[in-house]
């Protein structure tokens, strides 16, 4: 994984380096999908080897792309995918229609987090769009709801899990759960389901990768959790912060 979001990096700042900032955000992996059989398939200049596809209907893909059609049909379908790592292994995508930037986009759930597509235009029948690596969903106030439930299970420091291996279960089984483990399970109890880049997540990230910079994470949740140094305190004192910017968000939003 850590070989991975440092490949990630390496393609994605030699890209903007081409095209240019404005073209392509700083974390953002641009895609470029072509028909092949019944679906759109294809990788990324950044990120060579790792595939994108969408399965569709064979009488969409017999007639000329189209951005309106696209979502028209993922609107009103199961619209399923793959994403295909250069072992061969591949993660199932489901498609959605979300609000986006005024308008509407596609959003794409994979294991590893969920994403709006962005940029998308048609170049020789050919879609092209991008994403953003690091996004992180609008705040809502059921976020502060997820939040409020990880202090609950970390109540003292006999519950926390100080060793996290990101395997929940025993956690849960135990009442003593890591930071990482806390989010995802209270993620689940409240959303009914687990997005690995929701908003709590991604904002505990980033409240980390401001206490603690330039540290080598490899996964940034659980190697935090697991460093000596950590202490308990700290561990609330990074989902206070994270609480703090999701209540900043939603307040500027209301005005």
């Amino acid at each position: 994984m850590r070989y991975l979001i440092i490949l990630t990096y390496f393609f994605i700042f030699n890209f903007s380096l081409l095209y240019g900032q404005d073209d392509i955000c700083k974390n953002c992996i641009e895609y470029t999908l072509e028909v092949f059989s019944n679906k759109l398939q294809g990788s990324s200049l950044q990120f060579p080897g790792y595939d994108v596809s969408m399965i569709l209907p064979s009488k969409f893909l017999k007639q000329e792309i189209s951005i309106k059609k696209l979502k028209e049909i993922i609107d009103t379908s199961d619209i399923k995918g793959e994403f295909i790592f250069p072992n061969g292994k591949t993660t199932e995508i489901k498609y959605s229609i979300i609000p986006y930037k005024d308008s509407t986009t596609i959003f794409m759930k994979t294991s590893n987090g969920w994403y709006p597509w962005d940029k998308m235009r048609i170049e020789n029948n050919r879609l092209i769009f991008s994403y953003d690596y690091w996004y992180c969903p609008p705040a809502t106030k059921t976020d502060l709801e997820i939040i409020d439930l990880c202090f609950r299970y970390l109540c003292d420091s006999t519950h926390w899990n100080h060793n996290d291996d990101r395997d929940c279960e025993d956690d849960k089984n135990n009442s003593c759960m890591s930071l990482f483990c806390a989010i995802k399970i209270a993620s689940i109890e409240v959303l009914k389901e687990y997005n690995h880049r929701n908003t709590v997540i991604q904002t505990v990230r980033f409240v980390i990768d401001d206490l603690v910079p330039n540290r080598e994470f490899e996964h940034t949740i659980m190697d935090f959790n697991n460093l000596p140094t950590t202490t308990y305190k700290d561990i609330l004192k990074v989902l206070k912060l994270a609480k703090e910017r999701i209540n900043k968000e939603l307040l500027e939003k209301s005005k």
